[in-house]
């Protein structure tokens, strides 16, 4: 893990957890697809438009996975921690470690693509946001 990560409390609400009070696994990608949003606009210092809505470009997610130590419970805060795990030409891997009363629960990975937002190929991470990027590798 890099020295420098992207950190984010987040709430676990009722509504996201099972009969056991439990977070269903669905919600996982869910809250850390809330913190990336975060990231992108605190940590890329790139408005949420210019990378959602970007008109010449999208960040499809290509591959996400989840691994689960320990039960990440509703009513309670936990901390999410981002870095980036891998940077390539076209994508990079966020990997997110979920922590909740000083305990690893969950990790997710999730790698995106940069493609251009017509043909939907591949293209190359502007520079601008690749310097960013390296700063959580």
């Amino acid at each position: 893990m890099p020295s420098v990560s992207f950190k984010q409390e987040i709430f676990i609400p009722f509504h996201y957890v099972d009969a056991a009070g439990i977070l269903f696994f669905g919600h996982t990608f869910t809250l850390a697809h809330q913190v990336f949003e975060s990231f992108v606009v605190q940590a890329l210092c790139c408005s949420w438009a210019q990378w959602f809505q970007n008109p010449s470009w999208i960040v499809p997610i290509k591959n996400a996975e989840a691994s689960f130590q320990a039960p990440l419970l509703a009513g309670l805060s936990c901390q999410v921690q981002l870095s980036i795990e891998e940077i390539k030409q076209s994508s990079f891997s966020v990997h997110y470690e979920f922590i909740q009363n000083d305990q690893l629960c969950c990790m997710v990975k999730t790698i995106h693509v940069f493609c251009n937002r017509q043909s939907k190929d591949k293209l190359l991470i502007p520079n601008e946001i690749k310097s960013q990027l390296e700063l959580y590798f």
